[in-house]
């Protein structure tokens, strides 16, 4: 009898798979419900007020006054023409700060990212990044990349910085 083996591939997209599957069973995490949404077209309500909940960590002192993460996000997503594997992946990284599984899983917590304030959000991501768990410290890397990929693929940004 041969033993299990699963590659860290499959291993993370399953976390990530399970991670969304509990953001999308427990509705209503939202972190922003009173700011006023803008219409989306790639992503989901929700997706939107995690990625917003990541700008104010992980952008705080961002040169453009009306970035929106959340938006760059919907846009990304929704500026491609055909389905691709990244865009699931984005999807499912954008789950993870309202998942519950999340939250248990990694931090031994029951309460999600988004539904902390700013500083404990600030705090929990730090303790993430310097954590001996590597799949801590390996999504943390992920959204932290991602927040910055879609910051300079926005159009201000390059004019900011002299590519435009």
């Amino acid at each position: 009898m041969e033993p299990f083996t699963l590659s860290r591939n499959r291993f993370f997209k399953f976390t990530l798979k399970c991670f969304a599957l509990t953001a999308v069973s427990l509705k209503g995490i939202n972190c922003g419900s009173g700011l006023p949404l803008p219409s989306l077209r790639g992503i989901s309500e929700e997706e939107y007020h995690n990625f917003r909940s990541l700008q104010e960590v992980f952008l705080q002192d961002c040169p453009i006054a009306n970035f929106d993460l959340g938006l760059a996000l919907d846009n990304y997503v929704y500026g491609h023409p055909y389905p691709i594997d990244t865009e699931s992946v984005i999807q499912l990284l954008a789950s993870i700060p309202s998942s519950f599984l999340a939250a248990i899983f990694l931090d031994f917590s029951f309460t999600p990212l988004v539904k902390l304030p700013p500083k404990e959000r600030l705090e929990r991501l730090i303790a993430w990044k310097t954590s001996a768990l590597g799949l801590k410290r390996g999504v943390y890397l992920i959204l932290r990349q991602t927040s910055f990929f879609l910051l300079s693929s926005d159009k201000e940004y390059q004019k900011f910085v002299g590519y435009l």
